[in-house]
């Protein structure tokens, strides 16, 4: 069984037990394991209804790769709104430092959809710092933000048949603004 992914790990020391967290995109169990071990109520965003502004948290470490600009801007917002205000936030988004960047079938400036592989088809999109922070701003303060080479983190699981070389994500922690401050 794989260790949990180093942001669910920080998820899980930041947030107390029996707190109910988002995990954004299911994957493998590994990080729905390691968030249920540690006590706290795993709800499946977009599956389980949950009040709004109730979530102490949200995880995604691989969905908000996926898809144009648009539609994670959408997802952002629609978790922004499950969150409480200063809820804590860690997800993981692609860079255009990544080898994939510019690679398949152009759907956009910054999104592209492999050809072939696991993902054929599946829309990726990349972002420079300015971008993803433009993206965030309007929903979450961020608190960290860095290119992290994930090759290793998820290669093989992620990709069987063709194990990744070159990927680097963005690393994202962040927390629920006050939608009334303007801060």
């Amino acid at each position: 069984m794989r260790a949990a992914h180093p942001l669910a790990r920080a998820l899980i020391a930041r947030v107390p037990g029996g707190a109910p967290v988002f995990e954004i995109g299911h994957g493998s169990g590994r990080n729905h394991r390691a968030l249920e071990a540690a006590g706290l109520e795993v709800l499946h965003f977009g599956a389980d209804a949950a009040p709004a502004g109730g979530a102490a948290g949200a995880l995604s470490t691989h969905a908000l790769l996926h898809g144009s600009p648009a539609e994670i801007a959408a997802h952002l917002a629609e978790i922004a709104r499950g969150l409480a205000i200063g809820a804590a936030f860690f997800a993981t988004f692609g860079s255009r430092r990544d080898a994939r960047f510019g690679e398949g079938s152009t759907l956009g400036p910054t999104t592209f959809a492999p050809e072939d592989g696991d993902e054929r088809g599946v829309a990726h999109s990349y972002y420079d710092e300015a971008e993803l922070r433009d993206a965030l701003q309007a929903h979450y303060a961020i608190e960290k933000l860095r290119e992290v080479e994930v090759d290793a983190i998820a290669g093989g699981w992620a990709h069987a048949s063709a194990p990744l070389r070159g990927a680097v994500h963005w690393f994202v922690v962040a927390h629920r603004r006050n939608p009334l401050l303007r801060v």
